[in-house]
């Protein structure tokens, strides 16, 4: 009898371990994330957010075209800007981590890092929206990282982060861009005006 019941046991404790050891599942393609470091930090260079319309909806423009939806958050978590680029089919704009996602924040004050998330969704009728996402898969990212080296700067580049997109993210997202964007008028979007090369 105690044979058997330790037998059990370790059948349950093996079966609470895999269960237990499963991830959740990132959605592919659709949210992804990543750092920046020394943003307007003197004599550092500036980074760099390469995003790229992969084709995966349609090789022709305007059907396959999609919307990079880019929220940029402060050391401290706040949502500083946001906007939603749109990208043509295999199609590249590349976004300066100064410039295009720093200098135009709600406060005035240019953080000097923190985090960036990327939404991939369709088009709202013909433009769009970084307030009402409708995710599709498609936009892949990379990012410059700034990194203080032993003299000066370096730079490394990675590819943002695939993560799973729920529903209170989502929600929390579109929130956060629209209060942000009516108290701003103006201030708080971020552009996507394809700057560096």
């Amino acid at each position: 009898m105690t044979f058997k019941s330790l037998v059990l046991s370790a059948m349950a404790a093996a079966l609470i371990l895999a269960l237990g050891s499963t991830t959740a599942v990132a959605q592919d393609n659709i949210f992804a994330l990543s750092y920046f470091s020394n943003a307007h930090t003197t004599s550092a260079p500036d980074g760099t957010l390469r995003l790229v319309n992969d084709g995966t909806l349609s090789d022709a423009s305007p059907a396959g075209d999609l919307c990079a939806s880019v929220y940029v958050f402060d050391s401290s978590e706040e949502l500083n800007e946001c906007c939603s680029c749109r990208i043509t089919p295999n199609g590249i704009i590349s976004l300066s981590v100064n410039t295009n996602l720093t200098s135009n924040t709600l406060t005035g004050r240019v953080p000097t890092r923190g985090v960036v998330k990327v939404v991939s969704s369709k088009l709202s009728g013909s433009s769009c929206d970084a307030k009402a996402v409708v995710p599709q898969t498609g936009i892949r990212g990379w990012i410059t990282h700034v990194q203080k080296a032993a003299v000066g700067y370096s730079l490394t580049e990675e590819e943002l982060l695939d993560s799973t997109y729920g529903s209170s993210e989502s929600a929390d997202l579109a929130e956060d861009c629209t209060v942000l964007t009516e108290l701003g008028t103006g201030a708080g979007i971020c552009s996507c005006s394809d700057t560096t090369r």
